[in-house]
């Protein structure tokens, strides 16, 4: 293979996994600045929003790990 276009190749796969990354991240602050917007009347429902927060992530994390197997 031509050494211009595996370079060329890399840079596309690096900027698609930089584009995949930021819009993830992206989406998980959002969900993290509605908890912190949330006023939460006392610590216990504070808790129960980043319990909630935090399953939901690893069930994301643990089916992207299951499916790349």
């Amino acid at each position: 293979m031509d050494q211009a276009l595996v370079k060329q190749l890399k840079q596309k796969v690096e900027e698609e996994l930089r584009q995949r990354e930021m819009a993830l991240l992206e989406f998980w602050l959002k969900e993290v600045r509605a908890i912190e917007a949330k006023r939460h009347r006392d610590l216990a429902s504070l808790q129960t929003d980043l319990r909630t927060l935090a399953d939901r992530m690893d069930t994301r994390y643990r089916r992207l790990k299951g499916g790349s197997s």
